[in-house]
């Protein structure tokens, strides 16, 4: 069973995109470390896109524990797919944002930039972090 899996990605890989022979790569290990056991009828298709699904879903998280945001609301905006018109329509933008924990984000910003910065300078920062992650689905935040 792990030989047909094996194969089965190797003949596959070249059709992946670059994100999903990332996760390929990720199955490949795990498989080979006996982490995972793989299952009769399920498709290389289906791990990596179980791996993708996981891993934004880490993603999501860690975003929001990061900058102190409601992970929930997050999410919830995130499945919209909004646009940078749309973002803030029906004030689901300022809703989202109020949520936000001010010293978790202070921190984070000061952290990474290695300065101290007023509340309305983080709000900037926030506004435009916040933003940045519902339009472009998400992104391994620092």
């Amino acid at each position: 069973m792990k030989e047909l899996a094996l194969n089965e990605l190797h003949k596959s890989f070249a059709t992946l995109n670059q994100e999903e022979q990332k996760y390929a790569n990720i199955f490949l290990h795990d498989v080979q470390r006996g982490d995972v056991i793989v299952e009769e009828g399920k498709t290389l298709r289906d791990y990596i896109t179980e791996y993708q699904f996981k891993a934004k879903n880490d993603q999501i998280h860690r975003f929001a524990d990061t900058i102190g945001i409601d992970e929930d609301k997050l999410r919830g905006m995130m499945g919209l797919k909004l646009t940078e018109t749309n973002i803030n329509e029906f004030g689901r933008l300022d809703e989202l944002k109020n949520t936000i924990d001010k010293s978790k984000a202070k921190a984070y910003f000061e952290n990474k930039e290695g300065i101290k910065l007023n509340p309305p300078k983080v709000n900037i920062r926030v506004d435009k972090l916040v933003r940045e992650f519902i339009l472009k689905g998400g992104f391994e935040i620092d």
